[in-house]
């Protein structure tokens, strides 16, 4: 995955942008209850996020509440293909660890196992496990992202890359923890490990006496009516599933991971997952309901961030007053989301082929209040820029400030965007982006740097040398203003 440059709009999709500087009015009431967007809004920041951002051919958008469920599609399954719906298959990649969740708590309930049953109590005889001063890993911890295990086994070494999971074995998977040296205990820590999940889903089979896709179809998809969920694929569904895509515009190749299915290798539908989440959300009885809420309580906070915690297998986020339980997935070229509020019963999904995630989409169609990751200028800013002039920006984004407080111009974002223009011999409307991004991050030595060269590409050497000089005061290291001054300075002298 690649860090992406953006900026947030949390109170409208990027197409709304000048409706929001004509009226000034804010998006959002006063009111501490969640808002979700509306239909018309998340369909304009799909268009945005396909159409603009060039993420992925489509997107497909399931929301359900009390009154019911109702899809929203927009875009194809691949580049000048069908157009991408409800029972379009997706990889769904993590998602899969809250079905491996959901069969842990289930088992639990059925008394198949305990949550804190030490994993080697159901592994083969002879399987090492590790330990830290004779605490063993437990199942509980696997799900709760607590076991300390590394995100992917150190053993693996993909023959294909591009499908890295595809060869991995039961055998590497057992050599892998037996030679693996806790550095402390585990339930001590948060620590996502893709590798943790996929050893709960294998135990889970052992457990059963049954393969993971079996087990999942079993306890999971087929008493829910969930007949587009599966990871072998069918004629049917093979010919329902979208293209995966990496960078635009190429297709990626689809997963595999056989030995470690628990922690990615499910596939699905929109429809099948709104089934999901609306029995998670109590929206729709089902005998699961039980073990679902079960997994749904908090079993240890994220990091320091306030307001984060993980449950089994799934996240937990306190947020602009909502309570949304969630998780999101990824494989190479699909980027999905589920989640809920149990207090306003509203469910989401989010399906799309992409390698680049949308889960902020997905978080305001459940609380408008999560802000918007805008991976492009938006139009309708840019237009608004192009008639006022640059110059003008900081004007505008207080205007925007002052209709929504939350409304942020990123540092990095910004800085990129004016080198774009910088790049397209826009010196002038660069130049003003470059100062306005040093009045907003002033302790920033990068910003200063690149301001220096934006004055030193306009001519404004003396500007130029004042701005190197405040990128060195900021960071002595910053070797690129140590360069860029004995170089000017040399020129100003005439050496």
């Amino acid at each position: 995955m690649t860090a992406s440059r953006r900026f947030t709009l949390p109170a409208l999709a990027a197409s709304c942008v000048l409706a929001l500087l004509a009226t000034g009015a804010s998006a959002r009431s006063a009111a501490a209850v969640p808002v979700p967007a509306s239909d018309a809004e998340i369909l304009a920041m799909m268009k945005a996020r396909v159409d603009i951002d060039k993420k992925g051919s489509g997107m497909v958008v399931g929301l359900i509440d009390p009154r019911g469920s109702r899809v929203i599609s927009y875009g194809t399954m691949s580049i000048g293909g069908a157009p991408a719906g409800a029972d379009t298959v997706y990889e769904i990649g993590s998602i899969t660890k809250v079905f491996s969740a959901t069969l842990l708590s289930d088992m639990a309930l059925r008394g198949d196992v305990k949550l804190d049953d030490p994993i080697g109590a159901w592994l083969p005889a002879g399987v090492k496990t590790p330990q830290f001063k004779g605490k063993p890993i437990t199942l509980r911890e696997l799900s709760a992202q607590l076991s300390g295990l590394p995100s992917t086994p150190a053993n693996l070494a993909p023959a294909n890359p591009a499908n890295p999971f595809a060869d991995y074995t039961v055998a590497q998977l057992y050599a892998a923890l037996g030679s693996y040296e806790p550095a402390r205990a585990s339930g001590e820590v948060y620590g996502y490990s893709n590798y943790g999940v996929g050893l709960l889903g294998h135990i889970l089979s052992l457990r059963a006496g049954s393969d993971f896709e079996t087990l999942v179809g079993q306890r999971i998809s087929k008493p829910l009516g969930m007949d587009s969920t599966a990871i072998t694929l069918g004629a049917d569904l093979k010919q329902r599933l979208a293209t995966g895509y990496g960078m635009p515009g190429m297709a990626s190749r689809n997963w595999d991971m056989p030995a470690l299915a628990g922690m990615g290798a499910l596939r699905s539908s929109t429809s099948d997952l709104l089934k999901f989440v609306g029995v998670n959300a109590g929206l729709i009885p089902s005998p699961l309901y039980p073990a679902m809420q079960a997994a749904h309580q908090r079993q240890h906070p994220i990091g320091k961030q306030a307001g984060e915690y993980i449950g089994l297998g799934w996240h937990i986020l306190d947020k602009f007053g909502s309570h949304i339980v969630w998780h999101n997935g990824g494989t190479a070229g699909y980027r999905t989301y589920i989640g809920f509020d149990p207090d306003t019963r509203r469910g989401v999904v989010l399906m799309s082929n992409s390698h680049s995630g949308s889960d902020d989409i997905a978080r305001r169609a459940l609380n408008r209040a999560f802000p918007l990751t805008i991976h492009s200028a938006p139009p309708a800013l840019v237009a608004a820029l192009e008639k006022r002039g640059y110059e003008q920006i900081g004007a505008l984004y207080q205007e925007l400030r002052a209709a929504d407080p939350q409304f942020r111009l990123d540092e990095a974002f910004v800085n990129n965007w004016a080198y774009e223009m910088l790049m397209q011999g826009k010196l002038k409307q660069s130049l003003a982006v470059f100062k306005f991004n040093a009045t907003q991050y002033p302790a920033s030595s990068n910003v200063f740097d690149s301001l220096g060269e934006a004055h030193e590409k306009n001519g404004h050497l003396d500007d130029a040398i004042a701005s190197y000089q405040r990128a060195l005061e900021l960071d002595p290291q910053a070797k690129n203003a140590q360069d860029s001054l004995k170089r000017l300075n040399a020129l100003k002298q005439g050496k």
